[in-house]
């Protein structure tokens, strides 16, 4: 039964979890020990791909029945809600796929061809230890980029899966990212049973002495074996791997800091290396293409990255333009011709006609060009012409009238008497005088 699964593991389990993300439990607990019968739901069938979410450059979200009727170089995305476990959460506060079964999902969508990577939506203050490793793990493995997005709360183990991703980008200022470590919280309930009229007896096999032994130390107060022997070794690996994914990227001057399980706003968390850009869904997408397509290696991102966000967003209006919204803040490497002609297609799509927009290659491109012509223009000045076809028709009329000349016999008639500045011709050298002839017109 999954409430039972789940309260079982909600006494018993340690937990690497934000904790106000656990209030949303203690209402389905008082009613556990009040004696209120909960809601018994049969497990899942395992999911399918009845509905699968996308989005394409253009930005925004689309759905499909399946990821082969997704837009060619569609980005897949899945969504890591609420608590996480690694079994499905069903009827339980809110109803949402557990680790193993979003892990399968991704996967799936990880061998389709329409898909170029993923981006994993996060708004979770983390959850069991149980099946978290293996879904970084999991995440880690995937042949196709995967960047992790939140506009909310990334927490604990959500952190665990989010540094497995090639990147983590939190929406706004607002949103926080953190919690990293363990912690266990035990109810003992024993009381509550015993007035009731349950006797409990624990039996211990010979040779079993150390059997639950920390539990039942916390049980009597003792909290030092459990931390010892539990807590502290899957906190040592949850700091492992957090310091091994993010690598150079985690600020040494801060790192001690933020392991510590304190939770950071966007800038800061930045500044510590936790995450690496700040911005808007649709920026998140263009993340994942320029990763897939291998034409930037990072984000660059400025203090003034979400500012720029803001205002493309306002001006443009965000659900209206997200293809023009997304190209704030990317770096010319990552500004492909898909991108700028999709933006394009959407201004033309909103009846903006007179106006394009062109990536700074092409511009550099006509800049170039505009400055070999306006030298050119230049240059047919200065020779008395104002076109190239006006030089073209100067100098063929000069070759045809060379030709002409060149046609006329050796010795040429003339009534005049030659002075000492004319052309000084020998009789017996026709060719002599045409190219003197030639000679003197052209010059």
């Amino acid at each position: 039964m999954q409430v039972n699964h789940l309260l079982s593991a909600i006494l018993r389990s340690p937990w690497a979890i934000q904790s106000e993300a656990v209030l949303g439990y203690l209402p389905q607990i008082a009613a556990m020990l009040n004696g209120e019968r909960l809601a018994v739901i049969p497990e899942p069938a395992a999911p399918v791909e009845e509905s699968v979410v996308f989005a394409a450059a253009r930005g925004g979200r689309s759905k499909a029945k399946k990821y082969d009727d997704a837009t060619e170089g569609a980005v897949a995305v899945h969504s890591l809600k609420g608590v996480m476990m690694k079994q499905d959460q069903i009827g339980l506060c809110t109803d949402v796929p557990g680790t193993a079964s979003l892990l399968r999902a991704m996967q799936a969508a990880d061998s389709h061809d329409n898909v170029i990577g993923h981006l994993l939506d996060i708004d979770s203050g983390g959850g069991a230890v149980d099946g978290t490793a293996e879904f970084a793990a999991g995440l880690a493995a995937l042949t196709k980029p995967v960047v992790a997005y939140s506009d909310g709360m990334i927490g604990s183990a959500a952190v665990w899966a989010a540094v497995s991703c090639r990147e983590i980008i939190l929406n706004n200022e607002t949103c926080r990212i953190g919690s990293i470590g363990v912690m266990a919280s035990i109810q003992d309930i024993k009381p509550a049973l015993e007035k009731l009229g349950v006797k409990f007896h624990d039996m211990v096999a010979d040779g079993s002495e150390d059997k639950n032994s920390d539990f039942f130390s916390a049980l009597a107060g003792d909290y030092k074996p459990y931390k010892a022997n539990v807590l502290n070794p899957l906190r040592a690996h949850f700091h492992e791997h957090v310091k091994s994914a993010l690598g150079e990227r985690l600020n040494p001057k801060t790192s001690e800091k933020a392991l510590k399980g304190g939770m950071f706003f966007a800038s800061e968390a930045k500044d510590m290396g936790l995450i690496t850009a700040v911005g808007p869904f649709d920026f998140a997408v263009q993340r994942v293409f320029a990763l897939a397509e291998g034409t930037d290696d990072a984000p660059d991102q400025g203090d003034n990255t979400q500012a720029n966000h803001s205002n493309s967003n306002t001006m443009f209006g965000k659900n209206k333009f997200p293809a023009v919204a997304a190209l704030a803040g990317l770096a010319a490497a990552a500004l492909t011709p898909a991108l700028v002609s999709a933006a394009n297609d959407e201004l033309e799509a909103q009846g903006i006609t007179g106006a394009a927009l062109i990536s700074a290659t092409d511009f550099n491109a006509l800049d170039t060009a505009a400055t070999a012509h306006k030298a050119n223009t230049e240059a047919l000045k200065a020779a008395g012409v104002d076109s190239i076809e006006a030089l073209v028709k100067q100098r063929d009329e000069a070759v045809a009238k060379a030709d002409e000349y060149g046609d006329q016999p050796g010795a040429l008639p003339t009534g005049s008497t030659k002075e000492k500045s004319d052309i000084e011709e020998d009789g017996n050298d026709p060719q002599s005088l045409v190219d003197a002839l030639h000679a003197k017109m052209l010059g």
